[in-house]
């Protein structure tokens, strides 16, 4: 009887902001109950996306986790001596840390299809994904300088500075912290109402969830950043890895012609070079074009038209595929840095020794160990010099 009442009242009053005031007074007299989607644990696509997702976080975790490890004991045994490419290695292996780090929060809102874990954790992850992802790309790029320097300018050792390296690191820190600042501030665990309906009079169930979004931005302004992202953010340090690391090959055989006699192992660091390359660019590229085509999308595309589970998928490894760069890096930085070699075997044999000092062996394994080193040393050390 309430009701009918209502409404008659309602349609009584002649303007629209009278009508909306009733509606938002009967509305505070409803019992509302929120229920919750169903998960998306039987859904396949979730299913394989999360699976990948978990195992990037395992191998990208345990993997920088033991770059540093590894560091950690190179730098103690050698009492604190660390030069600008450990710094390099070390700075980049925690901001992918970082970024593996966020991936089982994904997992488990993609999983449950909602965001559980409050604005605060909302901002940390968006911090961790988004700064972690665009400041290892400008570390990846300073890392190509620094090896080109390394090669072709090796007699400025002030270009290979620690100091030079850490103004280096703290300003790319600042320039994305800065870059992204407003980006990652809009983020927040933002209330959706997905489906609601009045079950009874008075009473009001409603489907609502949370997700970790923006809010307060406008389409526009995110078209204009994105775009100034993929500029400076992608193509330009894309160029700049491609430049120096060409310019790096072309001394290395100019070097080698010269000197036939050369014991630099041209196709090892020509592969290796490559990889590092090709690494960044298979990893970076699609994501950036994803990107740009969505914006596109957004302007030009229809919105209502149904999207193929292919695409879903097509998508869903696009997303993984900077998770994948983050996750091996410490493969090509780290394990297989030869200066990081050289050292570990040099602590190693150094061990030994110790070892074989009592049992008067002391001289058969310096010999030994010395022999293996200055010829690893030979193989590894022209790329990784001073």
């Amino acid at each position: 009887m309430e009701q009918v009442e209502f409404h008659h009242e309602l349609w009584r009053n002649d303007t629209e902001d009278e009508r909306g005031q009733l509606g938002l007074e009967y509305r505070a007299k409803m019992e509302i109950t929120d229920v919750l989607p169903p998960p998306n644990h039987e859904n396949r696509q979730v299913l394989v996306m999360a699976g990948t997702y978990m195992l990037l976080f395992l191998l990208g975790t345990s993997g920088n986790v033991a770059v540093l490890t590894t560091i950690y004991h190179v730098a103690r045994s050698n009492r604190g001596s660390l030069d600008n490419t450990l710094i390099y290695v070390i700075v980049l292996s925690c901001v992918d840390f970082g970024v593996c780090v966020s991936l089982p929060f994904t997992v488990i809102d993609q999983i449950l299809g909602f965001w559980m874990f409050g604005t605060v954790i909302c901002k940390l992850h968006a911090v961790l994904e988004n700064f972690g992802k665009i400041l290892s790309s400008l570390i990846i790029t300073a890392m190509s300088i620094d090896r080109y320097v390394s090669v072709c300018h090796s007699q400025r050792k002030w270009l290979r500075s620690r100091r030079l390296a850490i103004t280096i690191l703290t300003g790319l820190a600042f320039y994305a912290m800065i870059t992204l600042c407003p980006f990652l501030w809009s983020f927040r665990a933002r209330e959706l109402v997905l489906f609601e309906k009045e079950t009874a009079p008075l009473k009001l169930t409603r489907m609502t969830i949370e997700k970790c979004t923006m809010v307060n931005i406008s389409s526009f302004i995110f078209t204009l950043f994105t775009i100034y992202l993929f500029i400076f953010c992608y193509c330009f340090p894309l160029s700049l890895v491609t430049f120096f690391y060409a310019k790096l090959l072309k001394r290395l055989r100019q070097h080698a012609r010269r000197f036939k006699s050369s014991r630099i192992p041209l196709m090892r660091i020509s592969l290796y070079t490559l990889a590092v390359a090709c690494l960044y660019f298979l990893c970076w590229t699609p994501f950036w074009l994803a990107t740009v085509y969505a914006v596109y999308l957004e302007y030009a595309g229809d919105k209502n038209s149904d999207v193929p589970p292919i695409f879903v998928y097509f998508m869903y490894f696009i997303h993984a595929l900077p998770f994948t760069n983050s996750a091996i890096n410490w493969i090509l930085y780290g394990a297989l840095n030869g200066q990081l070699q050289v050292r570990t075997m040099s602590n190693n044999s150094n061990s030994l020794t110790n070892l074989a000092e009592p049992f008067g062996m002391t001289s058969t394994v310096q010999k030994h160990q010395e022999g293996e080193t200055i010829q690893k040393g030979k193989d590894v050390s022209f790329f990784s010099c001073k």
